[in-house]
């Protein structure tokens, strides 16, 4: 107990993941990358208009490129404030989501976080699997990620040699901005082999899926033959239809 009161606490004077409430916020768990495409943000938005991006994890020349989503060009939109969507290499689809250092909002985790806070010590208590420091060499920044998620360092130029890094220096360092990343032709390769998942009666995706353990499911049932009829093209690979126990207390 004493423990959970200290988890509980931390979170409440945190500046950097404490939630001022009078904030309007965004929640990025609701912009699905892979699922939203530059159509719709258009739709949503008739003056998004087209940026420039520096890309943290890539060499400054451009030589080197990242395939998963296209390179230093990306959309800004008022509704999503200190937000730059990049679409994928080869469609249509968001595939990745600069967030610039005056972001404020929820990670796709639920963690709530204010860039303009967040130092490297921070990040690294949050998300210890994320302490190993990578950089191409010839970048400006010190990376923390997972492949997913990369938290930015600046690179000081003044300190040498930098290889090995002085953890110890830049761990204090303050985030630049952070990129969500996801992999469009793996994510919708899979997508189109896998069932489809239905949770309380709302299709989700596998990274939803996870979010639930298994004492949190009342039953599951499997539609076969059923599951083109009743769910049409999407249920062709069959459905998997979850109902939670939260969903059955409610009622």
């Amino acid at each position: 107990m004493i423990r959970a009161n200290f988890f509980i606490l931390f979170f409440l004077t945190s500046s950097t993941f404490a939630q001022n409430k009078d904030e309007k916020l965004i929640l990025l768990s609701e912009i699905k990358l892979c699922e939203l495409k530059l159509s719709d943000l258009k739709k949503q938005d008739e003056n998004l208009k087209e940026v420039e991006v520096v890309e943290m994890d890539l060499c400054s020349d451009g030589f080197v490129e990242d395939s998963r989503f296209e390179n230093r060009k990306g959309y800004v939109s008022s509704l999503y404030p200190n937000v730059i969507f990049q679409k994928d290499s080869y469609g249509y689809y968001i595939s990745k989501i600069r967030l610039t250092k005056e972001f404020k909002g929820y990670l796709p985790d639920g963690t709530y976080i204010n860039i303009n806070e967040l130092t490297a010590k921070i990040v690294i208590e949050k998300y210890s699997k994320l302490d190993t420091w990578i950089s191409r060499g010839c970048s400006d920044f010190w990376s923390l990620n997972d492949d997913k998620i990369y938290f930015y360092v600046a690179i000081d130029k003044s300190k040498e040699p930098r290889y090995p890094i002085d953890k110890a220096y830049y761990i204090t360092k303050k985030i630049e901005g952070v990129d969500i990343v996801s992999n469009c032709y793996k994510y919708l390769k899979e997508k189109e082999d896998s069932p489809l998942y239905v949770i309380d009666g709302k299709e989700v995706n596998k990274e939803e899926l996870k979010k639930f353990n298994a004492e949190d499911i009342e039953t599951v049932t499997v539609l076969k033959e059923s599951a083109v009829e009743k769910y049409g093209e999407k249920g062709k690979n069959g459905v998997i239809i979850i109902v939670t126990k939260a969903s059955i207390n409610k009622k």
